[in-house]
């Protein structure tokens, strides 16, 4: 069984999901407190805000998945990279 498989991971993962949620709002926040209007941002204001747009798109995946995240599709036919010589046979 791998860690994925677990039946409280699902719920771990979820609930760090809505940890990551959290941060985003959080430095959402902070971006619109220190918001210049003139637009003379700081390199950490940058930083901040690629944290905050990251953690928010790992947290919504997570929150939203939990562990069925790490589920694998089956894919079609046309999207399999085929050898050349299987074809040929």
């Amino acid at each position: 069984m791998l860690w994925h498989e677990r039946k409280h991971v699902g719920l771990a993962l979820r609930f760090a999901g809505f940890g990551l949620l959290a941060i985003a709002a959080l430095i959402g926040r902070r971006l619109f407190a220190v918001a210049d209007p003139q637009g003379k941002l700081c390199a950490l204001s940058y930083l901040l805000a690629l944290i905050g747009i990251m953690s928010f798109s790992a947290g919504s995946a997570l929150a939203l998945l939990g562990q069925h995240l790490f589920e694998q599709v089956e894919l079609p036919s046309r999207w399999i990279i085929h050898d050349p010589a299987e074809r040929q046979s």
